[in-house]
């Protein structure tokens, strides 16, 4: 399983490019109660958004809800994408881990 324990952290995904895997800016895209559902919407955003094209998300656990978080180089990358998934209507929320 990819589950992370909740206990630990998720690990930095391998096919994150180095300067977005070292970085702790990140985009928040929801927080589900169901982890199936954050793969969800992984999925059909990265059919939309290149910007996800070849990442593998951030799963973290906190209590009972998973956040779909997305990493990013630095900050401004974060506020653009989020500005752009925002204009479409999805909510984001940019975050440092």
């Amino acid at each position: 399983a990819l589950a992370a324990s909740p206990a630990k952290p998720a690990a930095a995904p391998a096919s994150v490019p180095g300067s977005a895997a070292s970085s702790p800016w990140r985009a928040q895209l929801g927080a589900f109660g169901v982890e199936g559902n954050a793969r969800k919407l992984w999925a059909s955003l990265g059919k939309k958004y290149p910007a996800l094209a070849g990442q593998e998300p951030y799963m973290v656990k906190r209590g009972t809800l998973t956040r779909l978080q997305a990493g990013f180089a630095n900050k401004a990358e974060a506020d653009s994408f989020c500005a752009r998934v925002r204009r479409d209507g999805q909510a984001c929320l940019v975050v440092d881990k």
